[in-house]
């Protein structure tokens, strides 16, 4: 029953705090997609000789579902904070075309652009959420977000996993 008080997004002023007292052995679900899409951009890389996924399917990219298991994990760890979203969007928007400056930015920023990242079919389309998994803006902030929450560096600033 206590469960069900828990609520499901945090609110801004208290996420901060929620992020610093997350057990770091709850982040393997984000680790683990990490590692999958990696793995998975590498052999599309490697077999179709290409690097720009932007008209490949999700499908070819063996990434079938990626958004449900996304979901799931960014969920269950309630890395998304309540606050007025669309009011951030233009921000947000500076780092999708920026991806490295995400590997700086604290875990709050990160939850924000989650947020705004997660709802944005409501902005962009029902296809915007897949183009930012094949463009591996996904895949950066998700190893940002790993990065800040866990001082033990699980990613190094050149953004790869150690």
């Amino acid at each position: 029953m206590i469960k069900d008080q828990i609520p499901l997004f945090i609110p801004l002023g208290n996420f901060s705090d929620h992020c610093n007292s997350i057990d770091r052995k709850k982040l393997i679900p984000l680790i683990d997609l990490v590692h999958e899409m990696e793995l998975k951009f590498y052999k599309t890389e490697k077999i179709l000789g290409i690097q720009d996924f932007s008209n490949v399917s999700l499908n070819t990219l063996a990434l079938t579902g990626i958004h449900v298991r996304l979901l799931d994990a960014v969920l269950k760890l309630r890395l998304v904070p309540l606050f007025d979203w669309m009011s951030w969007k233009s921000e947000a928007e500076r780092y999708y075309q920026d991806q490295a400056q995400l590997y700086s930015l604290d875990a709050v920023t990160l939850g924000k652009i989650m947020t705004v990242l997660l709802r944005s079919q409501t902005i962009y389309g029902p296809t915007f959420l897949e183009s930012k998994i094949k463009d591996r803006f996904v895949l950066n902030l998700l190893k940002a977000i790993i990065h800040s929450l866990d001082g033990n560096s699980l990613v190094n600033l050149s953004g790869n996993l150690d």
